[in-house]
């Protein structure tokens, strides 16, 4: 045995490279195909056996991104669980349940009853039951909607305030016997016992209460102990109390509802319950979830509602899209293999292998490490979700073999994509170069750098139209064009990248000495230079594209931001409280604050009913918009100390008029003719009030439209129901600690109560851009060390002869510094470029949404906050990318290069 170029071992006899095995014939074109691909393997496996860190390398790539989706394959398929796993939690033991109220009108269900509609196809219901309209059956008529000797138990559910020894907080509260054994199946008792009385409950875990505390619970006079801790089978971590039947009064509980467990004597069939929905009932049947009727026995509860193919259409370029970025990102690893295997191949194509079996060998690489990469990132991928599934999900553990079976598959496509292009280049080996030890020349084929471009602009063109005649309610289309847009971009520039290599080369004719050097081998081994500017790029682009829509919305959130109240202010709030409760939140609020003044502000209300969301009839809301008043409204009802609070200033003149009974208005276009028009939001325009009213102006931005007087609501027959205190800015200023302080103490008071300061808009995404930066950089810097190392492999002769002609150690670091940079520098700006035309086109097509779409809110004086055409690039992190990339890969390359090379023999 002999050792061959780069320590490899070959036999001495004929220069056989010892991966062929003795006594095993050389890849001749004369043997069958799948005799030349068995060993094509037997030579790729050995291979991947002595370049293990190579092969790691490679194998961590792909496997990474495998391990990624079929982990969240997994996830969601865990997490959907479907009607007949939920069974013994929704039903029990019972044979059917009657889904709220008997409705007025016939419906149709799925076979669930999960999803229901009017009869002709209109007027949706969700998968919560219905919680409203119809009437509530008693125990009897659910009994006589089924077979004789049915028993139907009652199940009322709905929100409720509950106190214990730490404030006020809210729950689910359901009203059902847990002793009867129509329930079984649908709790667990964890601790304790069932409740047995109406003084009795049982708390789920998530409440954190153990046996023995009692809570008070909102709407009952007395006290109830916590007898059991039960486990809600439908979501374990659910804030759930379970009382008995009776326990709470209808009008203490928060959208309340109520359903039925029925025990019946045979199963129900899909007839019967279509002729109960023909009747407004609907059912949920146990035999029906179990055995659903075929497709042709069920009516489709949705008409015309398909599956959008556009849907799969994105999933699609997504995908193809990460299979592309995976393969580019690996092709430097694989590039850097075929150029230390060149040996090996010449010998192989000297016994006479075809270039056909040279590209074999190098596409088994792909195929080996590609197979054993998704095997390893499927099986920790599941692994890790069976793992940690438990305590996130209410479901069985779900393993989608097709789905993650389709992961793996793409996987090993990533991996062969990667090892196409050398698989090209292996096949164009020119063995007797090689053998003499000669560098061979890459030429570049004409066509590749017009087709890039031709995909370039064809890219561009796609995404730019994406952006351009943006759907304002369906962004489907708009995905759809932006991913091929970015797709056939990218794939654009991967074929530029040779042009890109040999043009930035030529611009370095200027540079010192090391770095023309490191241009010039750059260009002329474009081979493996291209693919590793390619994996910066794709890195890069991506980087740039997701920090130009992350930058966009953040810019376009803050436009739309709208204050609840004067910055700085320190707000107090109670969403709905009676009079004894916000006389104890003051109470609270003016000890937790001791010496600061408070304001008190308010809302006309209903007598002894809701309260009236008041706004001026002079701006209308166009179809798809909202109102906005901020939580104090829009017109709140208060003194003069409101008065002087929102204008920052005393004003003689509006604060007599607002003692007249006058309303005083911020915004000229809400008076018409000395009188404010306002009406209840919610309510028609028939029930539109008018008040006299005087305009001023304020000198800052006053987040109302204006403050109407005390007292004139008994002059419209309403009354004030006050539900806001205000600090001040000018008074005090509350810190993080004061404001955290306050909040709990009125929190203690009542769940609906809570405090706030204003700040403005403090939304910050710099972790989220520091993230992707972070994985962005590490790619890209994995291509371009792969590369560089390869380089500074093959410059060797190169470096010994700087080193012959006095050239120092700091020179010969500088040339392989100066490989990485350019490789990275390249790659970097390229990929800016290329990330910017989709992240621009998303950003123009999300605004265009936003401007036009049903979630613009309207401010207080018909402010309309104008988002169209808000683009955001984070330029300051691209510069950063830009300069900090190729600097941190031409440091580490100096820094690991190494200066102490032995002189080469002169080649003849």
């Amino acid at each position: 045995m002999s050792a061959g170029e780069g320590g490899r071992p070959t036999d001495s006899a004929g220069d056989r490279p010892a991966g062929a095995g003795k006594g095993e014939r050389p890849l001749a074109a004369g043997r069958s195909p799948l005799a030349a691909l068995l060993a094509a393997l037997r030579i790729s496996r050995r291979d991947a056996w002595r370049a293990r860190g190579r092969s790691a390398l490679i194998i961590v790539m792909v496997a990474l991104p495998v391990m990624f989706f079929s982990g969240a394959a997994t996830w969601t398929a865990t997490e959907d669980v479907d009607s007949r796993e939920a069974l013994p939690w929704n039903l029990g033991a019972a044979d059917a349940k009657v889904l709220g109220p008997v409705l007025s009108d016939p419906v149709r269900q799925s076979a669930d009853g999960a999803v229901w509609f009017d009869e002709d196809g209109k007027g949706a219901g969700g998968d919560s039951g219905v919680t409203g309209g119809g009437r509530e059956p008693s125990r009897e008529e659910v009994a006589s909607f089924f077979a004789p000797g049915s028993r139907a138990v009652p199940v009322r559910g709905g929100w409720s305030g509950y106190r214990d020894s730490r404030g006020y907080r809210e729950a689910e509260v359901r009203e059902i016997d847990l002793r009867d054994p129509i329930t079984t199946g649908m709790y667990r008792l964890v601790s304790g016992r069932l409740p047995r009385s109406a003084g009795e409950v049982a708390a789920a875990p998530g409440l954190d209460v153990g046996v023995g505390t009692r809570l008070t619970l909102d709407g009952v006079g007395a006290p109830v102990t916590v007898v059991g801790v039960v486990e809600p089978q439908s979501g374990p971590r659910h804030v759930q109390i379970v009382a008995m039947p009776g326990t709470v009064p209808d009008g203490a509980r928060q959208h309340g509802h109520t359903e039925w467990l029925v025990d019946t004597p045979a199963p129900v069939s899909w007839p019967q319950v279509r002729e109960l929905n023909r009747k407004g009932v609907l059912v949920a049947s146990r035999a029906v979830i179990d055995d659903p009727p075929p497709p042709g026995g069920m009516e489709d509860p949705a008409p015309g509602d398909r599956q959008d193919p556009r849907t799969a259409a994105v999933a699609a370029l997504g995908v193809a899209m990460v299979v592309l970025e995976v393969a580019l990102l690996a092709g430097p690893a694989f590039a850097v293999g075929i150029r230390r295997r060149r040996r090996e191949l010449a010998l192989l194509a000297a016994q006479g292998a075809a270039a056909r079996h040279l590209r074999w060998i190098v596409l088994a690489d792909g195929l080996t490490l590609g197979s054993a990469a998704s095997v390893l990132g499927s099986l920790l991928g599941v692994g890790i979700m069976a793992v940690i599934a438990p305590f996130f999900h209410r479901g069985p553990f779900d393993l989608p073999l097709g789905q993650v079976a389709l992961v793996a598959l793409l996987g090993v496509v990533s991996s062969l994509l990667a090892a196409l292009v050398p698989a090209v280049q292996a096949a164009r080996t020119d063995s007797v170069a090689v053998l003499a030890g000669r560098a061979g020349r890459v030429r570049d084929r004409r066509g590749r750098p017009v087709a890039g471009l031709v995909l370039l602009l064809a890219g561009c063109a796609v995404a730019g139209g994406s952006a351009r005649f943006a759907d304002v309610r369906d962004p489907s289309p708009d995905r759809l064009g932006l991913l091929a847009g970015a797709v056939l971009g990218q794939l654009g520039l991967v074929l530029l990248a040779p042009w890109l290599v040999r043009a930035a080369a030529g611009l370095a004719v200027r540079l010192p000495l090391p770095f023309r050097l490191a241009a010039r081998d750059a260009a002329r081994n474009r081979g493996r230079t291209a693919p590793a500017v390619a994996a910066v790029l794709v890195a890069t682009a991506a980087f740039t594209a997701l920090g130009v829509i992350t930058s966009s919305e953040l810019a376009r959130n803050r436009e739309q931001y709208l204050p609840s109240y004067v910055h700085g202010t320190t707000a107090v709030f109670s969403m709905s409280s009676d009079v004894r409760t916000w006389a104890e939140i003051k109470r609270v609020a003016a000890a937790a604050l001791p010496g600061v003044p408070l304001v008190e502000a308010g809302r006309l209300a209903e007598p002894g009913g809701h309260s009236v969301d008041v706004v001026p009839t002079t701006f209308e809301c166009a179809e798809y918009c909202v109102r906005s008043g901020g939580t104090l409204g829009e017109l709140p009802v208060g003194g003069v100390d409101l008065l002087r609070h929102l204008l920052r200033r005393a004003d003689p003149a509006a604060e007599a008029a607002l003692a007249e009974g006058k309303a005083v208005v911020f915004d000229p276009a809400a008076v018409r003719g000395g009188t404010l028009a306002f009406r209840d939001f919610y309510a028609g325009k028939e029930k539109t009030r008018t008040l006299p009213a005087v305009v001023v102006s304020g000198r800052t931005p006053v987040p109302v439209t204006g403050v109407l007087p005390v007292g004139s609501a008994a002059a419209l027959g309403l009354e004030v129901r006050y539900d806001h205190l205000l600090a001040d800015p000018a008074v005090f200023r509350a810190s993080q600690e004061d404001t955290d302080r306050l909040r709990a103490a009125v929190e203690a008071v009542s769940s609906s109560a809570g405090a706030r300061t204003e700040n403005g808009f403090n939304h910050d995404e710099t972790v989220t851009l520091l993230v992707f930066a972070a994985i962005a950089g590490v790619l890209a810097l994995g291509g371009t060390f792969a590369a560089t190392g390869l380089a500074a492999a093959e410059a060797r002769p190169d470096r010994a002869t700087l080193a012959a002609v006095g050239a120092s150690a700091g020179v010969q670091r500088l040339v392989v510094a100066g490989q990485a940079a350019f490789i990275a520098g390249l790659g970097v700006a390229a990929g800016i470029a290329a990330g910017l035309v989709p992240g621009v086109a998303d950003a123009l097509a999300a605004s265009a949404r936003a401007a036009s779409g049903w979630r613009i809110e309207i401010g207080p004086g018909g402010h309309r906050p104008d988002v169209s055409g808000v683009v955001d690039v984070p330029w300051a992190a691209l510069g950063l990318m830009l300069v900090g990339l190729p600097l941190v890969a031409a440091l580490v390359a100096a820094l690991f290069t190494r200066t102490r090379l032995v002189l080469t023999r002169r080649m003849t």
